[in-house]
């Protein structure tokens, strides 16, 4: 049998599998191309963006450039692209004064000087001015309306701003199908509540789903908002299965978006040609609070209804009791009908946690339709495992407990292994079988 792996704080972990069960797929990509110098290699992207023309056909002297930067949720060489878009402003004549940059939290959490210091550098926070988005705050600028009529604001400082680039990253996601493009100004530096309206009235709207924008109205409502704020230019990473740059585009926020789409395809594309009883998918490479359940999204994808998903997460914390509280009065309420209870909540557009930020309430409304349909065993060293069984999880602090686990009811399941869950797009012939 092939050798297997899983990927663990961002190291192999090899082990194996009972006797008795049958591996159907082991997606461990081959060796991929990383990007060794991010910097050379956005320089030469800035000089051929896609669908627009290069900053300096953009720009004057006398402009005041917005740079809107992911935060600490993705991996991308975020300090060092800066680093060369900013160059590229000096050299077109943009004085730094003119130079704001905003951090795309949505409605994450701030980050602290310290996390700003260790991205960007000193050179880079005493240079400019760096802030941290606040949904909440009392000057956001209306700039257009989601389907529903809701106003979309955003940042003061990105709207005031004659120029507006976005720095990101493209990855599978969930619900936009994809990271990057315009989700860096929508939900990146939008108002809470139209981030709220959005989230829930879309988030499990046919068409809505990991690696899709053909028809998904959450991926279309993003590039809506982008366009009417003026989003002008984005600079994305293309992120491999190792959660490394392989390539860095630039340009039009939709265009290039989408070129670099088929590109993170190629790179991440596994094909399937069956659902297993058990699936076995790590959270590398999220381990920031709620970002952890993120992969049982492709596990979903590949497990066939009433199999077990097992999860592998790693976590840096972050999982206050009110999170830990909320999936324990779900399953109180809803137990035997978890997703008709996700469906209320966000059909009606109540929080599943109440007071709590977006991202840990889609975290709950995913994970909860997920354990409706799957029997859901995470295996952590990170989280007690009081806390794992309160959330609805079957608790294994090793591999080891949770094969005991499932061979005591399925001596021989069939399986797929996915070394590192969040970066993995499952794909399927028409041999499929669901």
């Amino acid at each position: 049998m092939e050798k297997l792996y899983i990927i663990r704080k961002g190291k192999p972990i090899h082990f194996e599998l009972p006797s008795r069960w049958r591996l159907l797929s082991f997606a461990a990509f081959p060796g991929q191309d990383r990007v060794h110098d991010p910097r050379a290699l956005t320089r030469r992207s800035l000089r051929h963006p896609i669908g627009a023309p290069t900053l300096a056909e953009s720009l004057s002297p006398d402009r005041r450039v917005a740079i809107i930067v992911e935060d600490v949720t993705r991996a991308s060489p975020k300090g060092l692209i800066l680093e060369a878009v900013t160059e590229a402003l000096r050299e077109i004549g943009i004085p730094d004064s003119h130079i704001a940059i905003v951090i795309a939290l949505g409605t994450h959490r701030p980050l602290a000087d310290g996390e700003l210091e260790e991205i960007f550098g000193k050179d880079c926070l005493s240079r400019y001015a760096v802030f941290n988005h606040d949904c909440h705050a009392p000057d956001l600028v209306p700039v257009g309306e989601l389907k529903t009529g809701r106003t979309v604001k955003i940042n003061r400082i990105v709207s005031e701003a004659d120029f507006r680039i976005g720095i990101g990253s493209i990855f599978p996601h969930p619900m936009n199908g994809f990271g990057g493009g315009g989700k860096i100004l929508f939900p990146g530096v939008a108002d809470f509540d139209s981030i709220l309206e959005h989230h829930l009235l879309f988030t499990f709207h046919p068409g809505t789903g990991l690696g899709i924008v053909e028809g998904n109205l959450f991926y279309e409502q993003v590039c809506t908002v982008a366009r009417s704020a003026g989003l002008h230019f984005i600079v994305n990473s293309v992120m491999n299965q190792n959660d490394e740059v392989s390539d860095i585009l630039c340009g039009d926020p939709i265009d290039a978006h989408k070129t670099g789409i088929e590109r993170c395809k190629s790179l991440i594309s596994w094909p399937f040609t069956k659902k297993a009883g058990v699936s076995l998918i790590t959270s590398f490479p999220y381990m920031e609070g709620p970002q952890i359940v993120k992969p049982l999204a492709p596990a979903s994808m590949i497990t066939r209804d009433g199999g077990t998903i097992i999860l592998a997460a790693d976590s840096s914390g972050n999982l206050p009791e009110a999170f830990i509280e909320a999936f324990h009065a779900f399953h109180s309420r809803f137990e035997g009908r978890l997703l008709e209870g996700v469906l209320h909540h966000f059909n009606n557009q109540a929080l599943i946690m109440k007071g709590g930020a977006i991202d840990f309430n889609m975290a709950l409304g995913m994970t909860l339709a997920a354990q409706d349909r799957f029997e859901i065993i995470l295996v952590t060293e990170d989280i007690p495992g009081e806390k794992v069984e309160r959330m609805g999880f079957v608790y294994a602090r090793t591999l080891q407990e949770a094969f005991d686990h499932v061979s005591s009811r399925l001596p021989d399941p069939e399986v797929h292994v996915i070394p590192s869950g969040g970066v993995i797009l499952p794909t399927f012939g028409p041999e499929f079988h669901g």
